[in-house]
């Protein structure tokens, strides 16, 4: 009959053990695919109401506890899920004073003693672990140092987070972090839009294409809070999962391999026509970022990963193209550690301007031996400041005009559009981007750099009014406050009712300058060589 649907088949018995597959899903245990490759779940979308699942060749619902077995729909089946009875998990909060990579003993010692000598009380959390693979230990552990007090709610965790950095005066203020104590809840239901049957079950449901190829989740929300921001339908491999979210809605997420989700990164992080090294030297600092967040991000979510910038840009296959499919299976497994063969954080940006920056100018924490800011060339290159001292205004300005030649993220094309900038705002738009995040200033009569790191990246600035003042700390928020520069390297003046910005660099500026990696790549430098010149005493390892 023309416009009937059949469902193909029944449930068919599953072999799997039962299991609390819930559970699984908000812990930080790995899973493994066949051939020893970790399984990693993303979270695609958050907050959702519904969301509508299809594949060609049709889907297959996978139940679990005691309902478990597969049912399959025909090909071109379109489903839609929501949450029915949904409720939010709890959570905790609280401040981060300091964390470290690993467990370095006698530095969260010292920095427990200075914490309590300024009358906070403080205690040790950890988070990350130990994954044994055939040959090799990972190892992404963190330690975190947090005050003793529990909040229950964020905005008093947030509260006290500022009033100890206005109290402390600390160039890297505390923040606040989620600590989970119950699960979400709720009925996750899916019917199939042709038929109306339905399909419900206690917290997730498992979604993948009848032929094991790309399942598509319409309408993806991708871009939230930047001017991308967009819908669009996305194909990914693996698995999809309707799953309730932290706040008792619907929490779309992706199940594929490792090396299946970082075909959907690399070209979402980077130009796809980059050369072949920076493609490679790309996908293993992927790679390493992408295991050193499991179990530390993401705690009270039901994945381990975001897919924003948060975490790192995934786009699933929409993005795959045959130079960085080839780049990932080159480098499969492959991943850098520092000292104490601890995994590194093997963070990165787009452009570092022409020198790169410590990582705790930039984020709390302590220094990480792997992410020293370094001039972005040479070893020989010189710069008008003295190697890991702060430059002062006129060194900095000197850099940004006259930039020494032999820079690595100058040596690209691409890279030199945003290697040096310049943004000019009216004295209407500062007082107005200033008054969005600090009213009390009033307008504004004065911009003053407090402190800056190795590369001359803000970390303190001082902003005056007519009804007051206010230090912005932090490279991120700095730039932020002024409508999302580039980069923190920047000079500010002021001229006839104009304020300048001149600038370089686009990012935070730790790790890896994707530009400076392309840079020397088109000087025939191998990946080893970009990864060596950006992580300092890093070593690339296979691990699978």
């Amino acid at each position: 009959m023309v416009g009937s649907v059949i469902i193909i088949a029944t449930l068919v018995s599953s072999a799997a053990p039962l299991h609390d597959e819930a559970q699984l899903l908000f812990s930080t245990q790995l899973e493994f695919a066949t051939g020893g490759v970790p399984l990693v779940t993303v979270g695609l979308m958050d907050g959702q109401k519904t969301a509508r699942i299809a594949a060609k060749s049709g889907l297959r619902v996978q139940m679990s506890g005691l309902a478990g077995g597969v049912l399959e729909l025909p090909p071109q089946s379109v489903l839609t899920g929501r949450i029915d009875k949904g409720v939010a998990g709890t959570t905790r909060w609280r401040v981060v004073l300091q964390g470290f990579a690993g467990q370095r003993i006698e530095a969260i010692r010292n920095a427990r003693t200075h914490w309590s000598g300024v009358g906070v009380q403080t205690e040790v959390l950890e988070r990350g672990g130990i994954v044994g693979f055939p040959g090799h230990t990972l190892d992404n552990r963190r330690s975190f140092i947090v005050e003793t007090t529990i909040y229950s709610k964020q905005e008093a965790a947030q509260k006290r987070a500022e009033l100890l950095a206005g109290k402390l005066a600390t160039s890297k203020p505390p923040r606040v972090m989620a600590d989970p104590v119950t699960r979400p809840r709720g009925l996750v239901v899916v019917q199939d839009e042709a038929t109306g049957v339905t399909f419900r079950q206690q917290s997730l449901i498992t979604l993948s294409a009848r032929d094991g190829g790309p399942i598509t989740v319409q309408q993806v929300e991708f871009g939230k809070g930047y001017k991308h921001h967009s819908f669009e339908d996305r194909s990914y491999h693996g698995e999809i999962i309707l799953a309730v979210g932290r706040d008792g809605a619907l929490a779309v997420v992706n199940r594929a391999t490792s090396e299946e989700i970082l075909r959907g990164v690399v070209p979402a992080e980077i130009f796809p026509t980059a050369p072949d090294a920076a493609l490679e030297a790309q996908a293993i600092s992927a790679r390493g970022e992408l295991f050193a967040q499991l179990g530390v991000r993401n705690l009270a979510d039901p994945y381990q990963i975001c897919a924003t910038q948060q975490c790192q840009v995934y786009s699933g296959i929409i993005k795959e193209t045959d130079a960085t499919n080839r780049a990932v299976r080159k480098t499969r497994g492959k991943m850098l550690f520092g000292t104490g063969d601890h995994l590194v954080d093997s963070v990165y940006h787009a452009c570092s301007g022409g020198h790169t920056e410590n990582n705790e100018h930039v984020w709390s924490g302590g220094p990480n031996p792997a992410l020293r800011g370094k001039v972005d060339g040479p070893s020989k290159t010189g710069i008008p400041w003295p190697v890991g001292k702060s430059p002062t205004e006129a060194q900095l300005s000197a850099f940004l005009d006259s930039p020494p030649p032999r820079l690595y993220v100058g040596a690209h094309p691409l890279g030199k559009k945003v290697f040096r900038w310049t943004v000019e705002l009216s004295d209407a738009q500062v007082n107005e981007f200033v008054r969005k995040k600090h009213a009390g200033v009033g307008p504004v009569h004065g911009i003053d750099v407090l402190e800056r790191g190795v590369s001359g990246r803000i970390i303190q600035l001082k902003v005056s009014g007519k009804r007051g003042e206010v230090v912005v700390k932090r490279e991120l928020p700095v730039r932020r406050l002024f409508g999302n520069l580039r980069s923190g390297m920047f000079i500010v003046s002021r001229a006839n009712g104009t304020w300048t910005f001149r600038g370089g660099g686009y990012g935070h500026g730790v790790g890896m300058s994707q530009y400076g990696a392309m840079g020397m790549a088109s000087q025939r430098k191998s990946a080893k060589d970009i990864l060596s010149h950006y992580y300092s005493g890093a070593r690339v390892i296979s691990v699978y």
